[in-house]
Order: structure tokens, then sequence, then C-alpha cells
């Protein structure tokens, strides 16, 4: 078995088949109503990327282990920066971010370079995730927003 296969087993991941990767609720368990908060695994592989979406709250990632993650940040119109392209990882001194901070309304969207390669993450959102909040995004209207990230932004898109 390998070691992406053992973790996805080991840690009853589950295809998200909208957004791509694997995940696994950790909070609350089992899911109650007015919790303060929720909680996920996210685990990418290089057979596919996180395609760009966005929720309305914010979100705290936390990388764990694996190859790093490019991650592509489109932020919400009055931002500074108004786009972000971060290296998601815990290879600190080659300039990666093990915990990044992300603001609710900015579009997001990742993949992991190396061949052969995972990665394993945390994603908390306080107050919770609600699907209602959840948006996928399209590639043509991000383009015409953030032209200077067309390439990532093609990269991480759905053809429309």
């Amino acid at each position: 078995m390998s070691p992406a296969s053992e973790i996805i087993k080991l840690l009853n991941l589950q295809l998200n088949s909208t957004e791509g990767g694997y995940f696994a609720n950790t909070y609350p368990i089992p899911p109650v109503e007015n919790s303060p908060c929720s909680a996920i695994y996210y685990f990418l592989d290089n057979s596919r990327c996180s395609i760009m979406h966005k929720v309305t709250g914010d979100m705290l990632y936390h990388f764990y282990a694996g190859k790093p993650v490019e991650m592509l940040l489109l932020y919400p119109e009055g931002h500074n920066p108004k786009s972000e392209v971060c290296i998601f990882s815990n290879e600190i001194a080659k300039g990666g971010k093990p915990m990044k901070v992300i603001p609710g309304g900015t579009w997001i969207g990742s993949r992991i370079k190396s061949k052969d390669s995972w990665s394993l993450m945390g994603v908390s959102m306080a107050p919770p995730f609600n699907p209602k909040d959840y948006f996928l995004g399209d590639r043509d209207t991000l383009i015409a927003q953030y032209p200077e990230q067309k390439k990532l932004i093609t990269a991480l898109t759905n053809p429309s």
C-alpha cells in the first residue's frame, strides 16, 4: 500500500468530488448544532488539484506533512495585496508557511507540483463551515477580476 493510500485509510478520508482531494471532519464529532467552530483534515495528492473555491467565513489552514503545496489566494475587493501565491509547507527556511490565515470571501485553489507526492493539511473555521456559504469559482469570471493570475486560475478551475 502506498503512503498516500495508507493515510487515506488510517484517517478515514473521503473523496471530495466537488473540489478535489480528500477530507474528514475532525470537529465536532459527532456533528452538533451551534458548534463554535469546525475542523477537517484535508489531503491532496498530485492526481488532482483543489479547484478555486471560497467560503464566507475566515479559515485557518494548517500544514501537517508531505510535499509543499502551491496555493493561489484571490482576495476580496479592497484587500492589499489583491492576490498571492503562497507556498504552504513545513519548509520554513525555504519560505514555506505551516499556517495561513485566509480571510472570508477569498478565492483559494491549490496544487502539489512534485510528482508522486501528497500533503496532509487541516482547515479550521469559526463560525463553523456551512455548505450554504461555499462557492466554486468560474474560470472566466476570475480571470476577468484577476488577470495577473490567469495561468494559475486556468490550472485551478474547471473549463467553463
